[in-house]
């Protein structure tokens, strides 16, 4: 009955480890692993779901809506940059 016990709280955290990693590093709060843990096949279908459905840090702030007009245009090469800067301006 121990031996269940310990396979089970192990094999339970080589799962939780990883996931409290992803949550994180995607900008939600890392508790939202823990549904993993409550109802199994439910919770890690809702966590799939939150992952493959929600919005990412990578993805903000890179759609159409959000790009500043004429940013482009702002950009100075490092290559005219330099240039600018050795002729003593």
């Amino acid at each position: 009955m121990e031996l269940e016990l310990l396979v089970a709280a192990l094999s339970s955290l080589m799962v939780m480890i990883p996931l409290w990693r992803i949550t994180r590093r995607t900008g939600r709060d890392p508790w939202l692993s823990l549904l993993f843990l409550g109802t199994p096949p439910i919770g890690t279908l809702v966590f799939i779901a939150i992952l493959a459905f929600g919005r990412w840090p990578a993805e903000r702030g890179t759609g159409p809506a959000d790009r500043k007009a004429g940013a482009a245009d702002d950009v100075v090469p490092p290559a005219a940059a330099a240039s600018d800067a050795s002729d003593g301006r």
